[in-house]
């Protein structure tokens, strides 16, 4: 999938690892700065992140990243015109809209050194006490819970750019839980081989990763599908051109712990279950559902819990990169948790294990794998200790997943997610059974 294998196996490496949780203990409270700059009201600014006076320099610096906002949204509405309007030179608006975006995205590396020495926090957090959960919950089947709404979705496709290998395009429809929050889903679509049909991969990323806030094709999805597929992206809601105004990209996800990760999966899942139904009405043979990270995560608890889910909105197959059985347990045992505090503010409000053990009903893998194990691709890292290996490997051996469909790497979580654009092989191994069990 990538162009420059070379350095993506020399940081496809253990050592890594560190490097980039350190990395992120950094960077999400720069990031927390930037969120809170967005207005570019300077007064405004210092009271959300508790300061009492905001340096000249960092001033100017807010009023610069509104101003990149500003810009960015711009962009943002030529492209949703040329997508979804009059379709004029549409090739054009997306790379504009990419190059504003990405260069607001990165404004918050301005803030790294302020956020460093004003002690400010990763995530803005407003954690929920225990008996929130409970009126959520209790006495609710977690099918139920899960369960899709009665209204069908309707998706909306752009315009088409029109490639020598693939057709490139976008859909969007409003999201099953809030009408107001628009779903967008950027697709690369290959042509089927040997008279087949299309298989379709939904893949969805990891937590606080923007890849559509950045310039190109960064991860080479547009190769990918190339070879006979239909790739098809999803932004988790929070993220991309879904971050709510204040928060950045995943913040809100981490926000209310653990209920405001149990609402994601939720919405998610229904969301998903839009795409996958879209891509049955759309030409396509089977679809894998596959993510890494959060989107494993997401992609694993709605395997879990579509049990009163039409056949048309399940997934036919699986493909779960840097994954855990124990979704529940990752307010207290992820490495992510500890640097963000998230694990320490949720024991200072009355969250024990016990309580969030509790969320395991809705989120953790079951005994038994959700869908044909033959059909359900799993990759795990040895080193892993935001995801968890020892619970990626107990699903291996639960779910019986075959020796050809998993992959164990001597990598972290970080490391085995690079490592794929250099060896993509649970890529290739997932459209492979998606075309021969069910591209005919």
């Amino acid at each position: 999938m990538s162009n420059n294998s070379g350095l993506t196996r020399f940081l496809a490496k253990p050592w890594i690892d560190p490097l980039c949780l350190w990395g992120m203990g950094w960077l999400l409270p720069a990031a927390r700065c930037w969120a809170a700059a967005g207005p570019g009201d300077v007064d405004a600014f210092a009271e959300t992140l508790g300061l009492s006076a905001v340096p000249g320099a960092i001033a100017g610096r807010v009023r610069q990243t509104a101003a990149l906002g500003r810009i960015s949204a711009t962009a943002q509405a030529r492209w949703i015109d040329a997508a979804f309007g009059d379709g004029h030179d549409l090739g054009q608006a997306e790379r504009a809209r990419r190059e504003a975006a990405h260069n607001f995205l990165g404004h918050r590396f301005n803030y790294i050194w302020f956020a460093r020495r004003a002690h400010l926090p990763a995530v803005q957090l407003d954690v929920p006490l225990p008996a929130e959960m409970g009126s959520l919950t209790d006495g609710i089947d977690p099918d139920a819970f899960f369960a899709l709404p009665a209204t069908p979705t309707i998706v909306e496709r752009s315009h088409v750019v029109q490639h020598d290998d693939v057709r490139e395009y976008w859909l969007r429809f409003p999201s099953p839980d809030d009408a107001a929050d628009t779903c967008w889903v950027h697709v690369y679509e290959g042509r089927a081989k040997d008279g087949g049909k299309l298989p379709n991969l939904i893949f969805g990323h990891g937590f606080a990763m923007e890849m559509e806030m950045m310039r190109g094709d960064m991860r080479g999805y547009r190769g990918l599908a190339a070879s006979g597929c239909r790739i098809l992206l999803p932004d988790a809601p929070g993220h991309n051109r879904r971050t709510a105004p204040g928060l950045y990209g995943g913040e809100s996800f981490m926000r209310r712990p653990p209920i405001s990760g149990l609402l994601h999966f939720r919405q998610t899942a229904r969301e998903l279950a839009a795409i996958i139904g879209w891509c049955r009405e759309n030409g396509g043979g089977g679809v894998g559902l596959g993510g890494t990270s959060l989107g494993a995560l997401t992609a694993q608890v709605l395997a879990e819990r579509m049990g009163t889910w039409p056949a048309a909105a399940r997934p036919d197959a699986l493909m779960l990169i840097t994954t855990t059985d124990q979704v529940s347990a990752l307010t207290f045992n992820s490495s992510l948790a500890a640097i963000t505090g998230l694990d320490r503010a949720a024991k200072f409000a009355g969250w024990t294990e016990r309580e969030v053990a509790e969320l395991g009903r809705f989120t953790d893998g079951g005994a038994n794998a959700p869908l044909d194990p033959a059909n359900i691709v799993l990759l795990i890292g040895t080193r892993d200790n935001v995801t968890p290996y020892d619970g990626g490997r107990r699903m291996a051996e639960n779910w019986r997943i075959p020796a050809e469909n998993l992959f164990v790497r001597e990598q972290g979580h970080f490391s085995a997610a690079i490592g794929l654009e250099a060896d993509p092989a649970p890529f290739i191994r997932t459209i492979d059974l998606l075309k021969r069990q069910f591209g005919r």
